[in-house]
């Protein structure tokens, strides 16, 4: 039983270790301001590359699409979950352009917001984005894709809130 018992507890830490090693975040320290910053660097998807970076007010998660596209704050984008029919419904949260960029904005705080832990927890089948001019832009992601950018997104809302905390 002892043996089961030490053997189930190791498993355990290694587990542990190995979902800690799949955590590739960028982390860089503004030398004037002395604010460290995370970042998931850039995640390609099929028609638009994603990064999210958090500092200790915010958590953006910017989409940067192929062709440039006008957004507004009104413009939207419908995240469609794998396996149902769950779905969220999200705001540019960034400023006016036309170049293509289409942020999700939260704030940090010590409990992760409710849309950033379900885009993290679960898979993203597919993503449709509308733009100023009312066209709609897809973005479906293959199964590899859905995996990284599940992975990415736990990493980085697991560490993003230790931003919070002053530095010694």
């Amino acid at each position: 039983m002892r043996v089961f018992l030490l053997m189930s507890f190791c498993a355990f830490l290694l587990t542990g270790n190995l979902i800690a090693q799949d955590c590739n975040l960028i982390k860089e320290t503004d030398p004037y301001t002395r604010q460290t910053r995370l970042s998931t660097g850039f995640i390609e998807l099929t028609g638009a590359s994603l990064v999210a970076d958090a500092d200790n007010k915010e958590i953006d998660i910017m989409l940067t699409f192929k062709t440039d596209r006008c957004f507004d704050d009104g413009c939207t984008a419908m995240v469609y979950f794998e396996g149902g029919k769950q779905k969220l419904s999200l705001r540019n949260g960034g400023t006016m352009n036309c170049e293509g960029l289409f942020h999700f904005i939260f704030r940090n705080g010590p409990t992760i917001n409710y849309q950033l832990k379900k885009m993290a927890t679960q898979l993203i089948s597919h993503m449709v984005f509308t733009d100023r001019n009312e066209k709609t832009i897809p973005v479906t992601l293959s199964s590899q894709q859905q995996e990284t950018l599940r992975n990415a997104l736990r990493c980085f809302s697991e560490q993003a809130p230790t931003l919070l905390q002053p530095s010694n």
